[in-house]
């Protein structure tokens, strides 16, 4: 291959199973030495796929059938070692947690260096700057677990740059982050570029990041659409990336959705009873269940991850919790489901007080939907995965049919998420975007009163957080409520929704 080539794909196939759809078709794509490229594609268009082809990971971990010739730096990431591919290329997931291996920040970043047995002090260094390059040297001696989403993608990041590999791959690695994480991220990748490393960014949709690229790809069903210069393609393509759901789409509030959404903010907070009330919550981590408990007019002792926070959700209604990495979101999510001991007085479900309640009484009635839905499938096909929830609320046995009406909502579900057809397929070949429509309305078909989405847009394109929308203002106006956890309320803009704020532990209602 010539030296100038980093990446070189010619007329690539790839389908997760043999005979299945090919979710890469044809593909031929080159990739210059100290290039940065961004691939573009709308969830389904082979972008994930074609990531996990040049690291390596498909198929020889994750299977599948490939056809064609792929090269990365000389060598074919399917057969070539793994110590030889890793020194060339790294690979940053969009899920951190399907990457993370050890216990502390520092071990993660050591754990790739010491696998291709470098010298002691060659891997000090490379793990010094590569926690300084994600702001984590202060945190190296933390668990990787007790990091926010955010500080777990920052982890992930590090393990990879520690390898020092001259291309980097990374799959919609800005996911888990909030705003200034972005920037950061956003500040690295310009400086890695600078020093000649060959960077492509994946992802589905054209924010500041993507179009950070002076290179822009555009995937649609698995093949090239799109590729040139980014400014000529925004200029002369606009329409049709808006289309393909990349781009935001021109949006107008209808005449009765803004008076709607003022209504539902300036409505008395008495009026109905809440389901969920929660009243001066703080809570601290690391004090055990006797001190975790303690309910007094003073905070508990230590660091506190959540200060005096008080809020009410009623019936039919829609709340957005934003905040930065770290703020306190999950740990009031965890909170409110039974998954943190909450301290008496504090955390009330219609009425009653939550610590007397199990895990099991809540989650009756409170649903969850996971950040990452590859975590919480539970069913070999979409259809089964769909359904799962409604059938257990019935107490239906594996081989008692299910209701009819059932069948026609799952069905019109599925067209509405655009999987209609697809129903006898496994929910985990479905792309990252699919994944996620297809939990959210698993959740909120469920039957649950309360359900909770965690970062449903993140790493999704425009059109999905389009569809998710619709998903949600329906689900309210049939009386459910929602407490939507996510970095990106933008999306939500016009709905009838109210947006509380996370910061430093402490609530405030927008």
């Amino acid at each position: 291959m010539d030296p100038a080539t980093a990446i070189w794909l010619e007329n690539v196939t790839y389908a997760y199973e043999q005979g299945s759809r090919s979710v890469i078709d044809g593909l031929s794509l080159r990739v210059r030495t100290g290039e940065w490229v961004t691939v573009c594609g709308a969830s389904g268009s082979g972008k994930s796929a074609l990531a996990g082809l040049l690291s390596g990971y498909l198929p020889r971990s994750g299977g599948g059938h490939r056809e064609g010739r792929i090269e990365v730096d000389g060598l074919d990431p399917a057969t070539a070692a793994i110590a030889d591919l890793a020194s060339r290329i790294g690979l940053v997931f969009q899920d951190p947690d399907a990457q993370l291996v050890q216990g502390l920040v520092e071990d993660e970043a050591a754990f790739g260096p010491e696998n291709l047995c470098l010298p002691p002090d060659v891997i000090r260094r490379r793990v010094d700057e590569a926690l300084r390059d994600v702001e984590l040297l202060e945190r190296r001696r933390d668990k990787v677990h007790e990091l926010s989403g955010g500080g777990r993608q920052r982890a992930a990041i590090a393990s990879v740059l520690a390898l020092e590999p001259p291309i980097l791959v990374l799959d919609e690695a800005a996911a888990n982050l909030d705003a200034g994480g972005r920037r950061r991220l956003l500040a690295l990748l310009r400086r890695l570029h600078q020093a000649g490393r060959t960077l492509v960014t994946v992802t589905g949709r054209l924010d500041e990041l993507a179009l950070a690229a002076p290179r822009l790809v555009v995937l649609d069903a698995g093949r090239v659409v799109l590729d040139g210069p980014v400014e000529p393609l925004l200029r002369e393509h606009r329409g049709r990336l808006a289309r393909l759901g990349l781009l935001p789409a021109e949006t107008r509030v209808s005449a009765a959705a803004a008076p709607a959404a003022a209504a539902l903010r300036a409505a008395r907070a008495d009026a109905s009873p809440p389901l969920l009330e929660i009243r001066g919550l703080s809570f601290a981590y690391g004090e055990g269940k006797r001190a975790a408990r303690r309910r007094s007019g003073a905070l508990p002792a230590g660091p506190c991850a959540l200060r005096d926070v008080s809020m009410r959700i009623c019936p039919g209604e829609w709340h957005i919790l934003r905040g930065e990495n770290g703020s306190g979101k999950t740990t009031l999510s965890r909170l409110i489901l039974g998954l943190l001991p909450a301290p008496a007085g504090a955390v009330f479900w219609q009425g009653r007080d939550a610590s007397r309640l199990s895990v099991y009484d809540l989650a009756a009635e409170i649903g969850y939907v996971f950040q990452h839905p590859e975590q919480q499938f539970v069913a070999a096909k979409v259809l089964d995965e769909l359904l799962f929830g409604p059938r257990r609320a019935l107490r239906l046995r594996a081989k008692e049919p299910t209701p009819e009406p059932l069948l026609r909502q799952a069905a019109e579900l599925l067209r509405q998420i655009g999987l209609a057809g697809r129903e006898s397929e496994s929910p985990y070949v479905l792309s990252g975007g699919e994944k996620r429509l297809l939990s959210a309305a698993a959740g909120l078909m469920s039957g649950k009163r309360l359900i909770v989405l965690d970062e449903p847009t993140a790493g999704t394109d425009y059109a999905g957080a389009r569809l998710l929308s619709r998903l949600c203002r329906e689900a309210v106006a049939q009386g459910k409520s929602i407490l939507m956890i996510t970095h990106e309320p933008e999306f939500f803009a016009g709905e009838p929704t109210r947006i509380w704020t996370m910061e430093k532990g402490r609530l405030r209602e927008y």
